[in-house]
């Protein structure tokens, strides 16, 4: 069974919930900011998303 994580859009800021084996990393080797690939969007405005954690747990947001 796959866990679920959480995904939060770029430009909108909605969040979306994606089973972990469907994720693909932009570029695995950046720790800082997990962007997923281009092939996976926002549902609501086509956006990129970035992976936040795990679903249900509390997120680990950076503010520069």
């Amino acid at each position: 069974m796959s866990q679920e994580m959480e995904c939060m859009c770029q430009q909108c800021g909605m969040s979306s919930h994606i089973a972990e084996g469907d994720i693909v990393l932009e570029d695995p080797a950046n720790v800082e900011l997990k962007l997923l690939s281009k092939l996976l969007v926002c549902q609501n405005c086509g956006g990129q998303l970035v992976l936040v954690g795990k679903a249900g747990d509390e997120p680990h947001y950076r503010l520069k």
